[in-house]
């Protein structure tokens, strides 16, 4: 159990796919390993402040928690399941496209 592979490359794809649209420019990836947590954070740009968050917090031997946060509105969704976690920071994304074409 944990963090998979396949869940780093659905974190990825999105940030390539909205850094190819230009609604996302820059993103870092930091890893604790001691704490056991990662983060993955998205801009807008390398120079403003983080648009969302997406942390991986190991709570026990074999389980993780996957939280979202979103700039001006603090944690948004937390949840023990990738996915449902996943689909509110892509969620999240589509309503940063929709606000970048207005």
């Amino acid at each position: 159990m944990g963090f998979t592979r396949g869940q780093f490359r659905k974190l990825d794809d999105l940030y390539c796919r909205m850094a190819g649209t230009g609604v996302l420019t820059y993103r870092t990836v930091e890893c604790d390993f001691d704490e056991g947590i990662a983060n993955y954070t998205y801009y807008r740009s390398e120079y403003h402040a983080p648009a969302l968050q997406f942390i991986i917090r190991k709570i026990g031997p074999r389980d993780m928690m996957y939280e979202v946060y979103k700039q001006g509105k603090g944690l948004i969704t937390k949840s023990g399941v990738f996915d449902r976690a996943f689909e509110k920071l892509l969620a999240e994304v589509e309503s940063l496209t929709t606000q970048n074409q207005s």
